[in-house]
């Protein structure tokens, strides 16, 4: 008990002098103690923990190739753990490998759930979980009983077809990848729609295009459809058009401009440079982890539903469009 007094400042009903005290510490240092954390953990319930959840139906995310997604998304949620005095852990079983197992088994004390693929596993382990969750993305009606954190969908794409249409576009194209449709992109979608209806432009089903399964980003099928600009539903995709336009000898923003969504460093890696919705994945992180912290402590709070707004980065894979001859 005075041990346990002076190392870690409880059993406060015993009184220990400052000579004893100082002695338990000089003791303390001379065998190397350093308090076991597990131990503590399991007299607290506490784990001082949070996972982050990849779910299923996509590979795991890289932090240093490609869209800088989740690198951007992770400094949010690290941050912000770290201001609340919680470590992260990503382990396999939570990176796609039967996370379910480790979702509800006592290792975190709360996890933030990022995946929308629209998989009855994924929501079976929501269902199943047991654990303090935020969702990060939510979109389908299942994710309602869980606090949730999302960009603002409509007010970026909109400023997307906005900036497109005052560059005098008349012909725009919204990309999804057929290879994967998640809820999300299906918010992207339905946005585009209204909002070209907004500007009074034409939004057949013609103008929501699946590349990246059967056409294989055909670059040349769009064009012969007279489309001189393409929003793409993230920048991982977006950067995929802009390499196969480039194979296919179309010049970007000349003959076809092209607008991701994300606008992280990565856009400033491509040629030319992405124009893209800025979604605040850092903030929304951040976001994430507070809302967290507050189940965890009181686990009877209300849902919150948090929409964070977006803006347009300008870059150079845009610009008024050319006049130019149909692809036969």
């Amino acid at each position: 008990m005075v041990v346990s007094h002076v190392l870690n400042k409880r059993a406060s009903s015993v009184r220990v002098s400052a000579p004893t005290a100082e002695r338990v510490r000089i003791a303390a240092r001379e065998l190397g103690y350093r308090c076991n954390v597990y131990a503590r953990n399991f007299r607290s319930q506490k784990t001082e923990v949070i996972g982050v959840v990849h779910g299923m139906g996509f590979a795991r995310p890289l932090f240093n190739s490609g869209p800088r997604y989740f690198s951007a998304l992770m400094d949010g949620i690290v941050d912000g753990a770290f201001r609340h005095g919680y470590s992260v852990t990503l382990c396999p079983k939570l990176l796609g490998t039967e996370p379910g197992d480790a979702m509800s088994d006592g290792r975190f004390d709360g996890l933030v759930w990022y995946n929308t693929t629209q998989a009855q596993e994924n929501l079976d382990m929501l269902r199943n979980c047991s654990s303090p969750l935020v969702v990060i993305h939510g979109t389908q009606p299942e994710h309602a009983t869980y606090p949730t954190v999302i960009c603002d969908n409509d007010q970026g794409v909109g400023l997307a077809v906005y900036h497109l249409a005052g560059l005098a576009h008349r012909r725009i194209a919204f990309s999804l990848d057929g290879r994967c449709i998640d809820g999300e992109s299906s918010l992207r979608a339905d946005a585009f729609v209204r909002h070209m209806e907004r500007q009074g432009l034409p939004a057949g089903p013609d103008s929501l295009v699946y590349l990246g399964d059967d056409n294989d980003y055909d670059i040349e099928s769009l064009l012969s459809h007279d489309f001189t600009a393409v929003i793409a539903y993230n920048d991982g995709h977006a950067a995929s058009i802009l390499r196969a336009a480039e194979h296919a000898g179309v010049k970007v923003p000349s003959e076809l401009s092209v607008v991701g969504f994300d606008s992280t460093s990565f856009c400033e890696e491509l040629r030319p440079r992405l124009t893209s919705v800025f979604q605040p994945l850092s903030q929304i992180g951040g976001l994430a982890i507070d809302l967290l912290t507050h189940v965890i402590r009181d686990r009877s709070i209300e849902p919150s539903h948090l929409v964070v707004p977006c803006r347009l980065d300008i870059r150079g894979s845009t610009t008024s469009p050319n006049t130019r001859c149909h692809i036969q």
